[in-house]
């Protein structure tokens, strides 16, 4: 089923730009198309590098992430945010200057992942592996040199560096964007957990709070002030912090800009956390274990992942490769090993961790260096490399714990749904970081086409956008092959599998799958949740209707020196962008409120609805259809029962009908519990999140509820 409606593709537009004599200065128009998300009616196209490089012969053997495991109950770790070192890019013929993780074990600082005395290739951020119950301390340094990235510090308004980030030509990039709501602030990040149940304030996934960089720390001194914090439980209040962390940042937010610690210390006044940090932040929670008897939902086991989540960075984050892999085990694990006697550990010969990302090295659209290098921001890689093999031997089981780690953009949003249809065996046991019911297990709703994917495109198979992650068991042939299998998303080879004799041991060999009778039951916490009262709420997404832009088709045509391009779209929730008209909490909640919400969208560019803290369960998904007579139908998928839990569901696109939108539609049941605080949901194309498809969400206590919504509101971040 090709989607309906008129609106010309990304591609087709960017073809209808007259070309250039030479190339232009450090492929503007690249990152444009990959990260704007420029718009046509299609701001999202398949995993898919350029025709000319669709055909890639096997690259280098697979390998997981580096990584770094609790220990005795605790995940200790330093994430550094760096820029000293160029990075390799495959297929980039320079070096390219790029943010980017690097990481260690606080007790073990003399291994690091990854080690970049040894290479200097580009890489995810180490893979973090923890289990329920544990405690996660992180102490987290923003060590980035901002003079390598001109326009990128976070400041206030009038300040030379404050505002959008901009290009050599202002009338193409900011063009009609305003901040907060545009690329900006890119040197300044935090790290936002994704997929983990835990309080959105103070030390845990808190992505209000900006750590600004400060390459000049010295780590040895923040470390002594850490260590009592991490030593004791994690402090409730800012007023329950070291002292001595307490001075330092007032003294350093100070040096760096007296505004910005006026407003902190405004929210310290109001009992809230500050947002604007100096360099230096220690992430501390626990993994909510429910067995714990702490809490109502407890978190589910499975893969998850971390990246860097500044509005107005997101995407230049994303793009720089700020992200990994989160590996939170439990029942699920103990399962699995049991089943194929893996002992205590996952051996890498059993259980691979595919990052799937692409990266630009353009951060800023910043253009104007002949010095600066192709990006190859076309291809995507796997885990830093380009079409790796992965290694198994005949009848081998495996496990593939894929991570879409992209921005979501153009060339970059989706990846399958081909990739399970070439002869192997499949099982997937896990969405978003939750293992599927029994029922869910039996069925295969993904891989047998159960569920409608939001692109509509009219292949059956496991569809993942930006953000999505699923588990999935993978047999291989009983026989050899005689050459490397690629496997393939939307016709274009992301990695290759070789079947072979050879392949390293694994006990999983003839073992095959579980049988539906095996597989475990859903932990209490995960079953279906109950009806709730009232009507469903409505979260609609769309982009404005400026008379020089069709509603419908989007874009706005901006002239350049090469003649008319199209800019994209001006994205919004419920008619409005983020802080539009001041700062608001978009959608406030009561401890313990269960709620359906009905999600639709109004363009006809699929977005990838993700809120913070709680999965939800996706209860019904229409996609509208147009058809010969002018009007238009849904397709309805709606379970009985075992409804999938998810953290990321794209919307079904709009079609137009006689230029109205017949919206699609995504319906969610969500309860929003064991934690008050203030977070945000968004588009995971996060180039439209950064330019202002976001909202702020806050949960209250049921007693103060609905007082309590709208106090001291955290400003443009």
């Amino acid at each position: 089923m090709q989607k309906p409606g008129s609106a010309n593709s990304e591609n087709q537009q960017a073809e209808s730009v007259p070309a250039r004599t030479e190339d232009p200065p450090a492929s503007r128009r690249d990152f444009l198309r990959n990260a704007l998300g420029a718009a046509s009616a299609v701001a999202l196209a398949p995993l898919i590098p350029s025709p000319a490089e669709a055909q890639i012969p096997a690259g280098a053997p697979f390998a997981n992430p580096a990584g770094i495991a609790s220990k005795n109950g605790k995940l200790r770790a330093v994430m550094e945010l760096n820029s000293e070192i160029q990075r390799s890019v495959p297929n980039v013929a320079n070096k390219v200057r790029l943010r980017y993780f690097q990481g260690w074990d606080i007790d073990n600082p003399s291994v690091k992942a990854p080690d970049l005395s040894k290479s200097d290739a580009v890489t995810p951020g180490p893979t973090l592996r923890a289990k329920l119950g544990d405690q996660v301390q992180i102490a987290f340094f923003n060590r980035v040199d901002d003079k390598l990235f001109p326009y990128t510090f976070d400041t206030v308004e009038g300040h030379a560096s404050h505002g959008c980030d901009m290009t050599a030509n202002p009338g193409l990039y900011p063009g009609p964007d305003q901040f907060p709501n545009c690329f900006h602030g890119s040197s300044t990040a935090n790290l936002h957990f994704h997929g983990t149940h835990t309080s959105p304030d103070g030390l845990a996934d808190n992505v209000l709070v900006q750590v600004m960089p400060n390459n000049n720390l010295n780590e040895k001194d923040w470390m002594a002030i850490f260590e009592p914090i991490f030593r004791g439980p994690a402090p409730p209040t800012w007023n329950k912090m070291p002292d001595a962390y307490r001075k330092k940042q007032q003294a350093d937010v100070t040096r760096i800009d007296k505004s910005l610690w006026e407003f902190d210390h405004h929210q310290i006044m109001a009992g809230q956390w500050p947002q604007y940090i100096a360099g230096a932040f220690p992430n501390y929670f626990e993994i909510p274990d429910y067995k714990s008897g702490k809490v109502k939902m407890g978190q589910a086991p499975g893969t998850h992942w971390y990246h860097a989540h500044k509005h107005g960075s997101t995407s230049l984050h994303i793009l720089s490769g700020l992200a990994g892999a989160l590996i939170i085990e439990g029942e699920y694990d103990q399962f699995l090993r049991s089943f194929y006697g893996l002992g205590d550990a996952y051996p890498e010969a059993f259980e691979k961790i595919l990052v799937i990302q692409n990266i630009d090295p353009n951060q800023n659209l910043q253009r104007g260096s002949a010095n600066n290098a192709r990006t190859g921001s076309g291809q995507q890689l796997i885990n830093g490399m380009n079409t790796p093999t992965i290694q198994m031997k005949p009848n081998e089981v495996q496990m593939w714990r894929f991570v879409n780690a992209t921005v979501g953009s153009s060339g970059a949003g989706w990846v399958f749904p081909d990739m399970f249809q070439n002869g192997f065996q499949f099982r997937q046991t896990a969405m978003d970081g939750v293992q599927f019911s029994p029922a869910n297990y039996k069925n295969q709703p993904f891989l047998n086409g159960q569920v409608p994917n939001a692109r509509a495109v009219n292949k059956p198979g496991l569809l993942l956008s930006a953000g999505n992650r699923a588990d999935v068991l993978v047999q291989a042939p009983a026989t050899p092959s005689s050459s490397p299998v690629p496997f393939t998303s939307n016709g274009v080879t992301l990695f290759f599998v070789s079947v072979t004799n050879d392949a390293p041991n694994n006990p999983s060999v003839n073992k095959g799958f579980p049988s539906d009778t095996e597989w475990p039951a859903m932990p209490s916490f995960l079953k279906d949740l109950g009806n709730p009262p009232g009507y469903p709420h409505y979260v609609t997404f769309g982009w404005d209707a400026e008379p020089q832009r069709n509603q419908l088709g989007g874009g706005r045509l901006t002239s350049t020196a090469a003649g008319l391009l199209s800019a994209p779209p001006r994205f919004t929730i419920d008619n409005k962008q983020f802080e539009e008209f001041g700062p608001i909490i978009d959608q406030c909640m009561p401890l313990n409120g269960l709620q359906d919400w009905v999600l639709e969208n109004h363009t006809t560019i699929s977005h990838p609805f993700h809120i913070h803290i709680n999965p939800f369960q996706v209860m019904e998904i229409d996609t509208p259809v147009a058809d010969s007579a002018g009007g238009a139908s849904y397709n309805i998928y709606k379970p009985a029962s075992d409804q999938v839990w998810q953290d990321v569901i794209a919307i079904p696109p709009a079609v137009s009908v006689n230029g109205q939108a017949v919206p699609g539609r995504v319906r969610i049941r969500h309860q929003f519990v064991d934690f008050t605080g203030t977070y945000v949901l968004h588009c995971h194309i996060l180039a439209h999140e950064d330019r202002g498809m976001m909202q702020l969400v806050r949960v209250v206590e049921a007693g103060q509820y609905p007082n309590a919504c709208q106090a001291n509101i955290p400003q443009h971040h």
